[in-house]
């Protein structure tokens, strides 16, 4: 059920990595040999900690929205990136939260750096750095309009209850949490761990089966583990039959 762009992504990672890391994974020995990202913990992690963090080191910049907790954020420019996390947080929560804020710097800041550079040149990375506007030519290229320019920064924001928020299989970040489960826990093994047990007789059942391994072997928080146990259930039976819809089994 793996897609061809994500088996891409991972197996390249890996083999940046130096092979792939045993379950439970946390990620941060593979992303610090894999990537140019530095990791940090703080004791706990608002937007005004992120600020402050920067301020001290001397970049004067400062995040477009109000003060409020998170779960980790990502700071980019250059080429390189960090990753701040709550280090308060439990160790499954955190674990997603780095995987996601990866995820992230892969899609959405490195690959498209690289996608620009290799149809435009090096020289266009002064323009994804904002150290120069584009010329005519580089303006129409498409690259540059799904590329930030300057700082890139991302949030991953607290939800009100504390959970992760992670029902976002089919949102708008779909892309990014699909790469960071199939980095802490491949389909294709999960889909084989159910399958050691007998055939689940239900919809359901699959899906609890399928969460109780993702929490146990492979230390994924309950909140992402319940959406990626029906996405992976689902492509493995098609979903409940027509009697579990209606409530009957």
């Amino acid at each position: 059920m793996t897609e061809g762009w994500l088996e891409r992504i991972v197996e390249e990672f890996w083999k940046r990595a130096g092979g792939p890391e045993p379950f439970p994974r946390n990620l941060e020995r593979p992303i610090l040999w894999a990537l140019p990202l530095a990791l940090l913990k703080l004791p706990r992690l608002w937007v005004s900690d992120v600020e402050v963090w920067l301020q001290r080191r001397g970049i004067a910049f400062r995040l477009d929205c109000g003060d409020r907790p998170l779960r980790g954020c990502l700071v980019a420019y250059g080429g390189r990136g960090c990753v701040l996390l709550d280090g308060s947080d439990p160790e499954d929560e955190r674990r997603f939260s780095l995987a996601h804020e990866a995820a992230h710097f892969l899609l959405d800041y490195l690959q498209p750096r690289e996608r620009a550079v290799a149809r435009l040149g090096a020289a266009i990375l002064e323009v994804f750095d904002g150290l120069r506007g584009p010329t005519v030519d580089e303006r129409v290229d498409a690259v540059l309009g799904r590329a930030s320019i300057g700082v890139h920064t991302h949030l991953m924001e607290r939800q009100p209850d504390g959970v992760l928020g992670c029902g976002r299989i089919v949102g708008a970040e779909s892309r990014a949490d699909r790469l960071a489960l199939e980095l802490l826990a491949p389909a294709g093994e999960v889909q084989c761990r159910v399958a050691r047990f007998r055939r689940p007789s239900s919809f359901q059942r699959g899906v609890d089966l399928a969460v109780e391994i993702l929490t146990g072997d492979f230390g994924l928080p309950a909140a992402a583990a319940e959406p990626y146990a029906k996405l992976i259930m689902r492509c493995w039976r098609g979903g409940p039959s027509f009697r579990e819809w209606l409530g009957l089994s």
